[in-house]
């Protein structure tokens, strides 16, 4: 039993390389590729393996299930190498049709050979084969009504690209669209993959069953939707469908080496932040269906040159929020759970904004040691409870109880000998008072502190604080500051010796405000404003309603009808794409015109909408980032719309952040950092110390 399949190559792969062969390279020839697969021979990767995106993912693991009971022809589409056999070695590789015009995309696919090995290939005879190709990749392989089918033939495709395709003898067509995405909870882009795994899988369960009995049937689609025969086959595509994401990575020796020099670590704090590495921009659709922690990944997994942080600060109340996750964390142990190595630094504590209105902590000292030990933190912070002026009148009780579990803290760290390091958090109310706190954590023996409730101070107010108490310790004690990490006084955080620091604002902006959503190191662009306009109603399914509060207004005042509205949503995210995939410098007076009506309608009226949405399409800087976020994904990290383009924005935020830290601290000045207010109501003058006035 011979089963053909031609599928298309992904965007993502699990092999990468900074000097990886590009469409340059390609159009230089074939004796110009060999050269370059020498230079990089020790990561060349057999094509069947070196693809993660997730349609190739769901294929293969109906075709790895089934490989001892069928016969198995695998083919690639490759916009770079062009047809290859799934065991043809590939060297690391950046190329797509994506951006291609019509004339363009033919012209590469006919110098590559696509058609004629194309035709080649699905001649030769066969039991069954299936097409999982996008529409540029049909077009690439040519496809008409002059090709000799070696069998029966079945292609996965659009309704765009049937309409458009040539009726052949033994060849049948299934069209899939947003509601068989959601029938079978996975994303369109992963739909073909999934649909082809169940279709191997059946075939390998019953044997007797002739490969022309698919291709014959009539509701393939209700056929493919049944429950499999047994739970070992079914978990090839259902049990294990989350192992592409949930693996932990491996961390390159040079990052490792750059991380311990610095003078200043940062840590971010764990919350969740999390993206579907397969997401369908096009249709807005999650490659799992819903995401969950099972099929998204965290930032840390997306950057192939090591995380974007020094280490991951988690809070108790974060990690036990809720049941499910509160179980796998203490399951799996928390690195694990975060998918990074144990010798990556994992800081907890107990998250004390959470219980900021409690008289006291929920947690005893003795139960918080038991909780970092028994999951593997690096780190631990003692119970502190939080001295603020809501409760000036509890600041005295709060304060000694702070340093009270401080105490007990490290006495019970000490008769337990245990090896993770104890941090004593100190709390108070103005430089004298957090001093006199510390000198107390020094005479205990502590020889790391975290300086917290600081939040909501000045640059200049946190300064002093950290002067009054970094002349109360010894050299040799290291500070941590909560919650704090402001570009415009790193420099002098480093100096007045603070080890380390922790916040998500640089994550959080990308989403919060109007102007300051994607930095760069030149300064912040605003992101383009594209909300959901409408989604499906869960009392009704297949019926649509407004997405937003506002959305709703506007329907219901007679202002626009839904239908108009979802229209004008539609076109600039299309217009947008285009934009993306062009090499335009500005974009075209319709597109703005769309971009503009649309958030005016959903934000309102707002001062200078037009003149910053002008400057993002201008300026491109997702063109020349370079991070492996806005390398991969572009435009669709530049609008504002929904968790995996807003957090994708959020990481690309950090890493920049991480970059520019990592250079302030050799000494690099930004000039624009004194002007511009990250999250501090004052900027500090890095040259003179001296506070600068409100931006």
């Amino acid at each position: 039993m011979r089963i053909l399949i031609i599928t298309s190559c992904t965007g993502q792969k699990r092999v990468d390389h900074q000097n990886a062969l590009t469409g340059m390279d390609f159009e230089q020839g074939s004796k110009h590729v060999a050269e370059r697969e020498k230079e990089l021979s020790d990561y060349l990767t057999p094509a069947q393996a070196i693809y993660s995106g997730q349609q190739h993912v769901r294929l293969m693991r109906g075709v790895e299930s089934v490989s001892d009971r069928l016969d198995i022809d695998l083919y690639i589409v490759s916009a770079g190498y062009g047809l290859v056999s799934g065991d043809r070695k590939l060297a690391p590789y950046e190329c797509t049709f994506t951006g291609r015009g019509k004339s363009d995309l033919l012209n590469w696919a006919s110098k590559l050979n696509i058609p004629g090995d194309f035709r080649r290939i699905i001649s030769q005879p066969f039991d069954l084969a299936l097409l999982l190709l996008g529409n540029d990749y049909l077009s690439a392989c040519q496809l008409d009504d002059t090709i000799q089918l070696g069998g029966p033939t079945i292609v996965f495709c659009g309704n765009i690209a049937r309409k458009r395709l040539p009726d052949i003898t033994s060849l049948r067509y299934v069209t899939l669209s947003n509601p068989e995405a959601k029938r079978f909870s996975c994303g369109l882009v992963s739909l073909k993959g999934e649909l082809a795994s169940r279709m191997l899988l059946s075939l390998a369960a019953d044997t007797k069953v002739k490969p022309k009995y698919w291709f014959d049937k009539n509701d393939l689609l209700a056929a493919l939707d049944r429950q499999l025969p047994n739970k070992s086959e079914q978990s090839a595509f259902t049990q294990s469908k989350n192992t592409e994401f949930d693996k932990v990575i491996d961390i390159p020796e040079r990052w490792w080496n750059d991380s311990g020099s610095r003078k200043l670590r940062y840590f971010i704090p764990e919350w969740d932040d999390q993206v579907d590495l397969d997401y369908d921009f096009e249709h807005d659709i999650h490659s799992g269906g819903r995401g969950h922690w099972g099929n998204q990944v965290y930032a840390h997994q997306i950057y192939q040159n090591g995380p974007r942080y020094d280490g991951i600060l988690v809070s108790r109340v974060v990690a036990e929020k809720g049941k499910k996750k509160a179980k796998l964390v203490n399951e799996l142990g928390i690195h694990r759970y975060l998918r990074i190595p144990r010798d990556y630094c994992v800081m907890g504590d107990c998250g004390a904004f959470d219980y900021i209105t409690e008289k006291e902590p929920p947690f005893t000292t003795e139960d918080v040691i038991d909780y970092y030990t028994r999951l593997g933190f690096d780190m631990g912070v003692s119970v502190d409870h939080l001295v603020v002026p809501a409760f000036e009148a509890e600041n005295q009780f709060r304060y000694e109880l702070t340093i009270k579990n401080a105490r007990d803290f490290l006495m019970l760290h000490r008769k337990r000998k245990l090896q993770w390091t104890p941090i004593g958090a100190v709390q108070g109310w103005d430089p004298e008072s957090y001093a006199k706190a510390a000198a107390e954590y020094s005479k205990m023996g502590y020889d790391y502190i975290g300086l917290g409730g600081l939040v909501r101070s000045t640059t200049g107010d946190i300064l002093d604080i950290v002067r009054a108490v970094r002349a109360k310790v010894p050299d040799s004690m290291r500070i941590h500051l909560f919650g704090l990490a402001r570009f415009a006084a790193i420099r002098a955080f480093a100096d007045l010796g603070v080890t380390s620091i922790d916040s998500a604002s640089m994550l959080r902006k990308a989403w919060l405000g109007n102007n300051l959503n994607y930095l760069t190191i030149g300064g912040w662009y605003p992101a383009i404003r594209v909300p959901q306009a409408a989604k499906e109603d869960p009392k009704q399914p297949g019926k649509m309603k407004p997405s937003s509060f506002r959305a709703k207004r506007l329907i219901d005042e007679g202002i626009i009808d839904q239908d108009a509205l979802v229209k004008l949503e539609h076109a600039c995210l299309s217009g947008l794409s285009s934009y993306g995939a062009s090499n335009a410098s500005q974009p075209s007076a319709t597109l703005l015109r769309h971009l503009v009506e649309y958030d005016t309608l959903l934000a309102g009226t707002r001062s200078g909408t037009e003149e910053r949405i002008q400057r993002v399409l201008q300026d491109r800087p997702w063109d020349t980032c370079g991070c492996d976020i806005c390398r991969e994904w572009g435009i669709q990290v530049l609008i504002f719309r929904g968790n995996n383009r807003n957090r994708r924005r959020g990481f690309h935020n950090t890493h920049i952040f991480y970059e520019m830290t990592g250079q302030i601290l050799k000494g690099k000045l930004y000039d624009w950092i004194e002007e511009v207010g990250v999250d501090a109501p004052k900027q500090l003058n890095l040259l003179s110390g001296t506070a600068l006035e409100e931006s």
